[in-house]
């Protein structure tokens, strides 16, 4: 039989198959559900298929040596069983849209700890998850509880905690998108592009990030102090119609 007409063969084989010279595989070892084609002898090339060997000799990859000996892969363990370089993702157990982090890859590219959705990269543009103080790397970038709203540097800010956003390695309490280190005045919040006063800022009205449209021209302090849209003195044209100069048109 050609080493080409094996492989189709094996492609048809819903379950993990012994060849000649392997043994059978034994309950716990491969079956329905495991992902796994075909159990082959170590060496084997077989593009398209998850290959590998059976339990029992794997010793990773010797000291020195650069020699590893394949077994079978379990994913999302970062460890590479079957030595093709990498460690199988198991995709994203915890759905929060970030797959699992493989060997040789590292956040934003992959998620630190796919087993929790409240742990995640920035990616494609989007923050990572939030620090919620809670001993855990939630946004993936090396460091635990560094936020504003966690770390004990900021705590003499009190209320105003939003004046920034982090605390560098020192513990210094910072704003880490404004030039120098220290958080921002009072009356003034710590914002993507800096700081800022969301009670006058059209593009951070009222919140970081919460951009005046074109029905407004101003944001201006309402009665407790917050930032809102407004179309000269009144509020933002409705309609669809757009704000120039203080009128609706």
């Amino acid at each position: 039989m050609t080493r080409a007409l094996s492989l189709l063969s094996l492609s048809f084989v819903p379950f993990a198959v012994a060849l000649t010279g392997c043994p059978a595989a034994t309950s716990g070892d491969a079956g329905p559900g495991s992902g796994i084609d075909a159990f082959l002898p170590p060496g084997t090339d077989a593009p398209g298929l998850d290959v590998y060997v059976l339990p029992g000799s794997d010793v990773g990859r010797l000291p020195d040596t650069g020699i590893c000996t394949p077994t079978i892969e379990i994913c999302g363990d970062r460890t590479d069983q079957n030595c093709d370089g990498r460690d199988t993702s198991c995709g994203d157990t915890d759905r929060d849209g970030i797959e699992a982090c493989r060997v040789g890859q590292a956040p934003p590219a992959c998620d630190c700890d796919d087993a929790n959705n409240q742990v995640y990269p920035s990616f494609m543009g989007l923050s990572g998850a939030p620090e919620l103080c809670d001993g855990l790397d939630n946004n993936c970038n090396g460091r635990i509880d560094e936020s504003a709203a966690c770390c004990e540097g900021c705590a003499s800010l009190g209320a105003d905690r939003g004046r920034a956003d982090v605390c560098d390695e020192t513990g210094a309490c910072d704003c880490s998108t404004e030039a120098g280190l220290g958080p921002c005045a009072a009356g003034q919040t710590c914002c993507t592009a800096g700081c800022t006063n969301t009670g006058t800022d059209i593009a951070n009205c009222g919140l970081c990030g919460s951009a005046c449209g074109v029905e407004s021209d101003r944001c201006a302090p309402g009665p407790d102090g917050r930032g809102t849209c407004r179309c000269g003195m009144a509020s933002p044209c409705a309609d669809a119609r757009t704000c120039r100069a203080g009128s609706c048109s």
